[in-house]
């Protein structure tokens, strides 16, 4: 193993415990949603700053790797993705830390979960998106990464349909639309979520087999535009 490659292994476990932090991030925050704890919302959203801390002090790394090795082939691959990951992880972190922030708001508008049955769904499958996005980071191939892309399907769904619960029942719980809108900002940071978590799988698709995924089927269909013309 070369120094270049040792110094990349270190980056990439301290992106791997960065995910970790990330992931336990939005299961408190949506532990405090549920649990009208505000305090424990506001400590998600102060712990973000280490979480921020540590995606500069990566990308800081990555740049000086580039700067004394000038590395070529899977080692600019690996680099590369590794700031647009530690980039997704940090934005991840920080909507968890805006669900935090919105706890006040839970309190304030009165709203219980259990008249809303689709959010349990949504955040079941936000962490479970986000928890199979992290242990990605280890996988030696890239058949986590598909499943990742193929599992955000699955969480579309789900905030369409709770926000369409949202909306129809506005006015008839407690709260009115000021909860309403609350709730469609919390299920809004999931689907982001969701989102960010496929980029990431798009990111270790493109490490493993150099495919470049994202935006495929625009790019299939502009070649097919350009052939034809």
């Amino acid at each position: 193993m070369s120094e270049l490659q040792g110094r990349l292994e270190k980056v990439m476990l301290r992106l791997d415990l960065m995910g970790m932090r990330v992931e336990q991030a939005l299961a408190d925050a949506l532990q405090a949603a549920k649990d009208g704890d505000v305090e424990a919302g506001r400590n998600v959203d102060e712990h973000d700053s280490l979480i921020d801390r540590e995606e500069v002090e990566i990308e800081q790394e990555c740049i000086r790797l580039l700067a004394l090795y000038q590395p070529a082939a899977i080692d600019l691959r690996m680099i590369c993705t590794i700031i647009k990951i530690n980039n997704d992880l940090e934005r991840i972190a920080d909507l968890a830390a805006g669900i935090g922030k919105r706890v006040k708001h839970v309190v304030e508008d009165k709203i219980s979960f259990d008249n809303y049955g689709g959010f349990d769904s949504l955040a079941q499958a936000a962490r479970e998106i986000l928890g199979k996005t992290v242990r990605m980071l280890g996988a030696t191939d890239s058949s986590t990464a598909n499943k990742v892309i193929k599992f955000d399907d699955k969480i579309n769904q789900y905030y369409r349909q709770f926000v369409r619960d949202v909306l129809d029942t506005e006015g008839k719980k407690v709260g009115g639309l000021e909860a309403a809108m609350t709730l469609i900002n919390l299920a809004k940071a999931l689907e982001r979520i969701g989102d960010l978590c496929t980029n990431i799988a798009e990111d270790i698709i493109f490490l493993k087999t150099g495919d470049i995924v994202r935006h495929a089927e625009a790019m299939r269909n502009l070649s097919n535009d350009e052939i034809a013309s």
